[in-house]
């Protein structure tokens, strides 16, 4: 067996493994002092004050002691300024230098902007672990699986006999896919939880599907097939109505726009309402009390309603001859309207001529009732009383003689009338003689003045 091409691939993988050590430590710490945190293990019998701590493979501090605290093992680590800082979420792994059995504490020193440990913080257990030793895995391989292991190590070495070439090559070209494999593992790990969420959501899915050997995939994947055959069925209908989804989705951008207009022009109404709104459910409370206070008037109305409805059925007659007369009274209101309208406007007058009829005739004397006129008299109403050609004689006497006559000779002056009194005398048991009546007028000039007073011809 040549040997060659194994050490170049083993060679090539520690040339990888260095390259990745020296880029795991590109980030270089500010500190200027050691620091010192502990690391919590289940077991740490293998370790020894003194062995070394790494970072990527690079020393970076030792073990400064250890100590057993509450059930588990406590290692303190002194670091060297050039590992720090260490994040809270930082693994600590123990391991093995050699197949001797001398072990190292390989530090992962966590994320890069996660919090960072403080001098004298602790690693918690679950982030520390130990790895396998040779001796214990020996021990769990029997005869059976030694042999297979022999035979696949001797089937790998046949494979790989004259290929250190292709091995080379295979790695050169795996080491861009081997970097973005462990930019993908990083990028798990700090979606671990997340996956594990998915795992726990999707396992009852995939455990329902699983059910009956299977049946309900079955039954899905054949409803998908049906599915999928409409949809190919109707695609020309399909293709139709996206060609008229851009206009639709015009129009609808249009319409959004009006109702953005809308909803801005609503905003101060809704604001001027906000107050009444408030009052609601005062309003609310108010009309449940009002309809419980109502509600024992509604169950005592139906003895009205029933009244009522007897009022309505004996009023039915009387409505029925009123609908009968109504063109009658239609029409005598429509001649009666000009006459109400009149005494409407003069209401004044009329109630005047009553008031004032009344007063005329309502005095009387031991013989019968008498006409009370209350007259105002001046010249010009004597004159316009007395025919035309009968002398007026002077009611007024004048200040001086007149044709050598003393003051107030000629006919004697008629009796001025009493306050609210008449001009008429009331008659008397004696026979009058003939020629002017009592009131020194005769029948003419009476008639004339009564005629003048009620309104009669002249």
């Amino acid at each position: 067996m040549r040997m060659p091409g194994r050490v170049v691939a083993l060679a090539t993988v520690a040339v990888i493994g260095a390259a990745g050590a020296m880029s795991g430590i590109a980030v270089e710490s500010h500190a200027t002092k050691d620091m010192t945190i502990v690391a919590e293990f289940e077991d740490a019998s293998p370790v020894l004050v003194g062995n070394e701590v790494k970072v990527d493979g690079v020393a970076v501090g030792e073990v400064a002691d250890t100590r057993v605290a509450d059930g588990h093992a406590d290692v303190l680590l002194s670091l060297e300024p050039s590992a720090l800082p260490v994040y809270r979420d930082a693994t600590v792994r123990l391991r093995p230098v050699s197949l001797l059995g001398e072990r190292y504490i390989d530090l992962d020193r966590g994320t890069p902007g996660s919090e960072q440990l403080a001098d004298g913080d602790t690693v918690p257990l679950p982030q520390t672990s130990v790895n396998v030793d040779l001796d214990e895995i020996l021990n769990t391989v029997d005869d059976p699986t030694g042999e297979s292991l022999a035979f696949l190590v001797t089937t790998l070495g046949e494979g790989l006999r004259d290929n250190g070439g292709n091995v080379d090559a295979a790695l050169t070209a795996l080491a861009p896919a081997l970097r973005d494999t462990q930019s993908l593992t990083s990028v798990l790990k700090d979606q671990n939880v997340l996956l594990g969420n998915m795992v726990d959501n999707v396992q009852p899915v995939a455990g329902a599907l699983a059910a009956d050997d299977g049946k309900s995939l079955d039954t899905l994947v054949a409803s998908a097939d049906r599915l999928l055959a409409a949809s190919a069925a109707q695609q020309e209908q399909f293709d139709k109505t996206l060609e008229q989804l851009p206009g639709a989705l015009r129009s609808a951008r249009s319409a959004l726009g009006e109702l953005a207009g809308t909803a801005n022009e609503a905003t101060p109404t809704l604001r001027a309402v906000r107050p009444v709104t408030e009052d609601l459910s005062t309003i609310s409370d108010e009309l449940n009390t009002f309809a419980d206070s109502l509600d024992p008037a509604l169950a005592n109305a139906q003895p009205v309603l029933e009244k009522a409805q007897k009022l309505l059925d004996e009023a039915a007659p009387v409505a029925s001859d009123l609908k009968g007369a109504s063109p009658d009274l239609r029409e005598a209101s429509a001649s009666a309207r000009p006459i109400a309208d009149n005494l409407t406007g003069n209401l004044d007058n009329v109630l005047d001529f009553i008031r004032y009829w009344a007063l005329t005739t309502n005095g009387h004397d031991g013989l019968s009732h008498y006409f009370r006129v209350n007259l105002l008299v001046n010249p010009d109403s004597v004159t316009g009383l007395a025919p035309a050609d009968l002398p007026v004689p002077d009611l007024l006497p004048g200040p001086a003689p007149v044709n050598g006559e003393p003051p107030g000779a000629g006919p004697a002056p008629q009796p001025e009338p009493e306050p609210g009194g008449t001009l008429l005398q009331p008659p008397t048991t004696e026979p009058q003689p003939a020629g002017p009546e009592a009131t020194g007028l005769t029948p003419e000039q009476e008639h004339g003045m009564v005629d003048y007073l009620l309104g009669g011809g002249r």
